[in-house]
């Protein structure tokens, strides 16, 4: 009897049906339900074949809004939290503090975390709070300003060279090469600043990256999480005093309870028609008890 691995995405949840339904076509079909989330064996006789599958998971491409941080920074990620409660599959926060999608790709982040994918796994990628202030910033983080394929050379402060391009063409190839290896991008956009400071009422002006985010999405035919408008819908709710409470140290980064609330948005986000339920699939009872916030 020969078998092969297939990720766990075409046997879990909905997905179950069609798969049971495929190799049905070859004969009388035995399920074996060996580990809900882990793994499925299950024989077609007519192919006289057994499938063992690896379970699917989430990596998280982000930035320090999405990142692990020590209880003594005073600030926290929202990867934290929606790995605990919210999936039935695996989460894997790959999130760099500090990065951006031209950092991503430079530095070899994005190169170790393909590293890791296999096929059926998925790849939430949301960036953009370190995006700015264009190619000859000195942070050496900002992407040319734009959506096509306009790029600028710099000159890196140890001398090198490097070939900037636009936040698009980097998304665009973290997508690309994600599919390659069979795993399915989601792309979010950027979480909100405190959207309360300086304001009586709520501000929702979100910056130019979330367009850039949600038309790269669309070029690339991938579902889009309006993560930011997901947050605004929340502290909207919310209210000034309570969202404020959220950002301790400046107007980006959350603390642990905030971190929370924009994990919980995020699950609101992806009950959006533009997230095509990707991952509803997937949701505990903890995340199908939370609203959409579309």
């Amino acid at each position: 009897m020969r078998s092969r691995a297939l990720p766990c995405h075409y046997l879990l949840s909905s997905h179950l049906a069609s798969a049971i339904d495929a190799y049905a076509q070859n004969g009388r079909v035995i399920v074996l339900y060996l580990d809900m989330r882990l793994q499925f064996l299950y024989a077609a006789l007519g192919a006289s074949m057994a499938v063992v599958c690896e379970a699917a998971s989430i990596y998280l491409v982000g930035d320090s809004t999405m990142a692990s941080h020590s209880a003594s920074e005073g600030i926290q990620g929202w990867g934290v939290p929606i790995a605990s409660g919210y999936f039935t599959i695996p989460i894997v926060n790959r999130a760099k503090s500090g990065s951006s999608a031209r950092s991503w790709i430079r530095d070899g982040f994005w190169y170790n975390t393909k590293q890791l994918l296999k096929s059926g796994d998925y790849v939430v990628i949301e960036l953009g709070h370190n995006d700015g202030g264009g190619p000859t910033a000195s942070t050496q983080r900002g992407s040319v300003v734009g959506e096509g394929s306009e790029t600028v050379t710099v000159t890196l402060t140890n001398g090198t060279t490097e070939v900037v391009h636009t936040f698009n063409y980097y998304l665009g190839k973290m997508i690309d090469e994600a599919k390659a290896k069979g795993a399915i991008p989601i792309v979010s956009s950027a979480t909100p600043n405190n959207p309360y400071e300086n304001s009586a009422t709520i501000v929702n002006a979100p910056s130019r990256f979330e367009g850039y985010a949600k038309n790269t999405a669309a070029s690339k035919g991938v579902p889009f999480v309006s993560h930011y408008q997901a947050c605004i819908k929340v502290y909207t709710a919310l209210g000034k005093a309570t969202t404020e409470s959220y950002f301790p140290k400046d107007h980006t980064h959350t603390n642990s309870a905030g971190a929370t609330q924009v994990a919980k948005a995020f699950i609101g986000g992806l009950k959006c028609s533009s997230a095509r339920g990707i991952l509803n699939g997937y949701f505990t009872f903890t995340s199908n008890a939370l609203a959409a916030q579309c």
